[in-house]
């Protein structure tokens, strides 16, 4: 089940954000490997062009609940459902390190709608 819900017109463009939220204490997202996301069809195929894409931007430093945003441009998308998925590894102030994967459904409307 998706973290999240978006809805954007096609042709749009605007950032959406993945976030990953701290047990206890602040989270920093690391650099390498470097963050990324991918965009499923609803019937889950990859969309072409979308898969494993660097994000346009991640939350710096130690924060409780750090985002990374894609600014996603839904101009080469049709009507209808997606999931976009976040990856990146962040560093727990616990001395742990762990791997997020927030998601949002993001629904696509016609921009005639």
């Amino acid at each position: 089940m998706p973290d999240g819900f978006v809805r954007m017109r096609s042709g749009e463009k605007r950032p959406v954000y993945g976030q990953a939220a701290a047990q206890s204490g602040t989270l920093a997202i690391q650099a390498s490997p470097a963050p990324s996301c991918t965009l499923y069809h609803s019937d889950g195929a990859v969309v072409a062009g979308f898969s494993g894409i660097p994000v346009t931007g991640y939350d710096s430093g130690a924060v409780a609940n750090p985002r990374a945003w894609l600014n996603l441009d839904t101009a080469g998308l049709t009507a209808g459902f997606y999931t976009l998925v976040f990856r990146f590894t962040a560093a727990g102030s616990d001395g742990i390190t762990r791997v997020y994967a927030p998601s949002l459904e993001v629904q696509v409307q016609d921009a005639r709608a």
